[in-house]
């Protein structure tokens, strides 16, 4: 290794390091609902964004994304707003959140290709078949989003955000 390589693999290293401790910080700091609502987005947008470029249902993810433009742009500015009060390294929290979805749904996709664009396919048919963004997530579950501790629960310690598994998750593990 050239000795110029050695400061950019520390620097790179150091930056990976800053952004997992950003958003290990976001996880000790309390999602109100509208953000936990944005946690919940990120993970399903990100789940969908896989399935498009694995499964090729580009042209599905392409129509989600354009018929709820306006609300994934309110719910990801909610999520970065969450990780800006949660830590002053703010845009690395947000950037390891997602980044860290996208892996984990592209290592998920890996272990049951057929299975995960099938869920996926179902899923699309699910959102076109929605009025509003918040109508579709309310039926998604969101693995990636549920290690965030909420600011309001009800009296059993549930978040207050609506949602409950969908048929998307619920068969493939």
């Amino acid at each position: 290794m050239s000795a110029m390589n050695k400061p950019l693999r520390a620097a790179a290293a150091s930056l990976a390091a800053l952004s997992l401790a950003g958003q290990a910080l976001a996880h000790e700091v309390c999602a109100r609902p509208q953000e936990a609502m944005a946690l919940k987005t990120a993970s399903v947008q990100q789940e969908l964004m896989v399935a498009a470029l694995t499964c090729g249902d580009t042209v599905a993810y392409n129509r989600f994304v354009l018929s709820h433009q306006s609300e994934l742009q309110d719910s990801d500015a909610a999520l970065k707003g969450y990780f800006h009060r949660a830590s002053a390294r703010g845009d690395d929290g947000y950037n390891a959140y997602k980044t860290a979805l996208a892996n984990d749904f592209s290592l998920e996709s890996l272990h049951g290709q057929d299975a995960f664009c099938r869920m996926a396919e179902a899923a699309f048919g699910a959102a076109q078949g929605t009025r509003t963004l918040s109508d579709f997530i309310a039926t998604q579950r969101a693995e990636g989003a549920d290690g965030f501790r909420p600011c309001d629960t009800g009296g059993d310690g549930t978040m207050m955000v609506a949602g409950g598994s969908s048929e998307f998750h619920r068969t493939r593990r």
